[in-house]
Order: structure tokens, then C-alpha cells, then sequence
């Protein structure tokens, strides 16, 4: 083994390590927490077992921090986590530096809470970043703009 394989073997065990420490935490974090970590979040594998993961373990998938609701086999869903939405939870962020694109929520799943920050393609400034005044908010900001204000930057 030469001195790059020995030194990126280190770095895949010490990222595996990261990993499963962060899913061992996640479900005593908020959305806020696990994104400020979101370099520790393993993507969304559709063949992957999910049955032994505790809930509220998150991924990434399509740009977003999914966390596990209920857990399952992703090979007998072959769904990802964005139409999986009663078996995964999105993730959101009070750190306006750290947000993620609208998406609209699916029952209570996704709701946004107060605080809560996103950005929306669909806004007149898609780079502009909003901040929830209500809890429960299901509407995008370009939608129902009286739930939101933009944050400054």
C-alpha cells in the first residue's frame, strides 16, 4: 500500500466514523444542528437497508437533509426521500448562510417553524434568503410573502 492509499483509507474510516456518529446523535438535534454537520450526512443510497437505522438518521438527497421517520428497506421503495415523505423528514435551518430551496411540505412533515430560513426559486431574487414569522408555514415566501421576510445579507 503506497502512502495515498494508506492516507485515503484513513480519511474513508475517519468520514465513516463522523457518520455514524452524527446518525447516533441526530435524533436529539434539530434541522439547524444537522446541517451545521451536513459534511458529515451520507447520500441517499436506493438500494441501501434503512431497517436498522434509528429514527430521525439523516441523508442528503436532491440538495436537501432528509431525516428518517420510519425506517425501511429502500430496495422494496424504490423512491427517494423527496417522494418518500412518510417515511423521511425534511431538514431545515435557522442559519440563513445554510439555506436550503423551498419545498413545499407534506402534511405536517416539512412544515416551517418560525425562524426556520430558505430561499426561493420562485421569488423575484431566487438567491434571496427568507426567514419564517409563523409556525406551521406551509406556503413559500413568492406564494404567502406575509409569513416571511427576507433576510439581509
Amino acid at each position: 500500500m503506497n502512502s495515498q492509499d494508506l492516507i485515503l483509507n484513513i480519511m474513508r474510516a475517519q468520514g465513516k466514523a463522523d457518520a455514524l456518529n452524527l446518525r447516533e446523535r441526530a435524533h436529539d438535534l434539530d434541522g439547524t444542528a444537522i446541517i451545521a454537520e451536513e459534511s458529515k450526512v451520507p447520500a441517499f443510497d436506493p438500494q441501501k437497508d434503512y431497517s436498522n437505522w434509528p429514527v430521525g438518521s439523516p441523508v442528503t438527497d436532491g440538495g436537501q437533509v432528509w431525516t428518517l421517520i420510519q425506517p425501511y428497506n429502500a430496495a422494496n421503495y424504490p423512491q427517494r426521500p423527496a417522494d418518500l415523505r412518510a417515511l423521511w423528514g425534511l431538514a431545515h435551518t435557522k442559519d440563513p448562510t445554510r439555506a436550503k430551496p423551498y419545498v413545499q411540505s407534506y402534511g405536517t412533515s416539512g412544515m416551517y417553524m418560525i425562524g426556520e430560513c430558505c430561499t426561493d426559486p420562485d421569488a423575484a431574487d431566487p438567491a434571496a434568503v427568507w426567514r419564517s414569522k409563523v409556525d406551521n408555514n406551509v406556503y413559500s415566501p413568492s406564494t404567502y410573502p406575509t409569513n416571511w421576510e427576507q433576510v439581509e445579507q
